[in-house]
């Protein structure tokens, strides 16, 4: 009864939109049409501020941790296995919510939370990669990409060099596989950085002109 109530509880709290209903509600807004119609909280920042924003991204952040820890507390004969089980049902439960006719987000805050629980030191490192292509490019698209990209190899690294522990080829083949998943929900956002027409995260006065300068090609 444990392992069944975990599995739905998982995907359950990973379909929670919270950004699509905190803009809905707060600010009158359906983000799921307007931006870069993503329910994530880049477009609840965006389009709403990130007073709005910033508690969405804590929210998704811990649809993946609280699975993750709380299937290990209740059900800790599943070991590993079954919390990374719990994890990628989250992350599924927010790239495809039935509370949204089971579309959903890209899954990045919520796969973050899912190794924030398992693999917080490469999580770290992700989180670097990510901030460091965002500051260079401007586009968080981006970032995630290399971040999701970039996460396993962190965690190999990190887990040989920094913990001299033996790799987990459970945690290692579940980052590889939500990290495929991840960058395949962007395949739209690469053709747009292709076509030089993705959004930027924030819009100031030089963004907004380089959009326009974009727009008139």
């Amino acid at each position: 009864m444990n392992y069944l109530a975990s599995v739905v509880l998982s995907f359950a709290a990973g379909s929670i939109p919270f950004g699509y209903w905190i803009a809905l509600r707060f600010a009158g807004v359906d983000i799921r049409k307007a931006g870069s119609k993503n329910i994530g909280a880049t477009n609840v920042g965006r389009l709403v501020g990130w007073r709005f924003g910033f508690p969405v991204l804590l929210l998704d952040v811990a649809k993946g941790m609280l699975p993750v820890y709380l299937s290990g507390v209740y059900v800790p004969e599943g070991g590993i296995p079954f919390q990374l089980l719990c994890g990628v049902l989250a992350v599924c439960g927010h790239m495809f919510s039935p509370f949204l006719g089971f579309k959903g987000g890209k899954g990045v805050a919520t796969a973050l939370g899912v190794f924030l629980v398992l693999a917080p030191i490469a999580c770290l490192g992700a989180v670097f990669v990510f901030l460091g292509v965002y500051k260079f490019f401007k586009f968080v698209s981006l970032g995630s990409i290399f971040a999701s990209l970039t996460l396993p190899i962190v965690y190999a690294i990190s887990s040989i060099l920094l913990l001299h522990e033996e790799i987990s080829y459970w945690v290692l083949g579940t980052m590889i596989l939500i990290s495929v998943g991840i960058i395949l929900t962007h395949r739209e956002n690469i053709l747009r950085i292709l076509n030089q027409s993705e959004l930027f995260a924030v819009k100031g006065e030089g963004d907004k002109e380089r959009d326009s300068e974009r727009n008139r090609r």
